[in-house]
């Protein structure tokens, strides 16, 4: 059972260390997926009584050692999925505790209802910054969050009209921050009645939040990108169906990810390494098989050249994703990193680091060159290689 475990943790969180598939041996995959959905139900972390937001790189740092740790394994990778789906940057907010404030909210409500996810971006103080939330007042409501609330958060274009994205706005009016923390400027709200999406009445953010995560076109648009995520490129038509049902009825990302996880094209051979991962993903991955506890100084200077900077996607439209993260100089940087990672695993854990790496199924060619190499060049070799850059 090591390719399918290998398979669910590699997806479930940042791949798994060779102990990790000694602790998941023996169990059914229903006991696996169960294990893994249980860590849903831990504490988040508490900060590190030292930890300053405001330390240059600290916030970056900070999350990445707890992807690393795999602790709350699918907490950090549905907060990762939730960065970049909401995704806010703080070259605009330039408050990094305000982006850590907004990671805690997807690290504690990530795995709960969508809606409840939802109400509390709404009212995220990063997020207000990033879309212009203070700039909206009534008599000059400005539409910028109500309109990617709706193309980008909840619906996707073409399941909303232009008098969706007035309404909407409107409703949020009044709805601001004041240094970290949300507040209602009544005053600046407009209390009159608004249409949106068949619903009228005085309504407010929280109607708005509520009468999205209840439409149709919500449960098929979660469900895809969850599938896209967490599954292949190109989920089809039955398995979104079947996700959208479970969020229909009970609204949990929980129950959702059990669906993703349970369903037998999941674990099918070709949806194994079917997406390519992240410059985060990867090198979180490396490190983790390598043995290493935090990130060293250097990963960071990796992450920027290959293009992902936590806490810094390029648009409110998040990462590029698939073949768009493998550009020639990328490529060369994720070799380097290999390397880098290589030289600190102990040599004499290379055998269990490959077997991990690539759930004992070396294609011939690795094969020959992983049994003409010797020591770290073999780790660097098995890191580098062309199935290590896929989940």
């Amino acid at each position: 059972m090591q390719a399918p475990v290998g398979h669910l943790l590699r997806r479930a969180g940042f791949g798994p260390r060779p102990d990790d598939l000694d602790a998941f041996a023996g169990l059914t995959w229903k006991a696996a997926v169960d294990r893994v959905l249980a860590e849903l139900d831990a504490t988040a972390p508490e900060d590190p009584k030292d930890f300053d937001a405001y330390e240059p790189g600290a916030i970056q740092d900070q999350w990445l050692n707890r992807m690393i740790s795999g602790e709350g394994r699918l907490a950090e990778r549905l907060a990762f999925f939730w960065h970049g789906h909401f995704a806010t940057s703080n070259r605009k907010v330039q408050d990094p505790a305000l982006m850590w404030s907004q990671y805690r909210l997807f690290r504690s409500k990530g795995g709960g209802t969508f809606t409840e996810l939802v109400g509390g971006v709404c009212k995220d103080v990063a997020m207000i910054r990033w879309l212009d939330g203070n700039a909206n007042r009534k008599g000059v409501a400005n539409e910028n969050y109500a309109r990617e609330l709706q193309e980008l958060f909840t619906l996707g274009i073409g399941n909303y009209t232009e008098q969706d994205v007035r309404e909407a706005a409107r409703a949020f009016t009044g709805w601001a921050s004041r240094h970290h923390k949300f507040v209602f400027k009544e005053r600046f709200h407009d209390h009159g009645d608004k249409t949106f999406h068949g619903h009228t009445g005085d309504l407010d953010g929280d109607d708005v939040a509520k009468v999205l995560c209840e439409l149709p076109a919500c449960h098929t648009f979660i469900a895809t990108k969850l599938l896209r995520f967490f599954t292949h490129p190109e989920p089809v038509a039955a398995e979104v169906r079947e996700v959208a049902d479970v969020l229909a009825k009970t609204g949990s990302i929980r129950d959702a990810m059990r669906t993703i996880f349970m369903a037998p094209g999941f674990v099918a051979k070709e949806r194994r390494r079917a997406l390519v991962k992240s410059p985060v993903e990867f090198a979180v991955g490396v490190l983790r098989l390598v043995g290493a506890k935090t990130a060293p100084i250097w990963v960071h200077g990796a992450l920027e050249r290959m293009g992902q900077i936590l806490f810094r996607p390029p648009s409110v439209k998040g990462w590029t994703s698939g073949a768009g993260w493998l550009g020639s100089a990328a490529v060369v940087e994720r070799l380097r990193l290999a390397n880098k990672g290589a030289s600190l695993a102990p040599e004499e854990h290379a055998d269990a680091i490959i077997r991990c790496a690539l759930d004992d199924e070396l294609t011939p060619e690795l094969a020959t060159a992983s049994a003409a190499a010797t020591g770290k060049d073999k780790i660097a070799l098995a890191l580098g290689s062309p199935e290590f850059q896929l989940a």
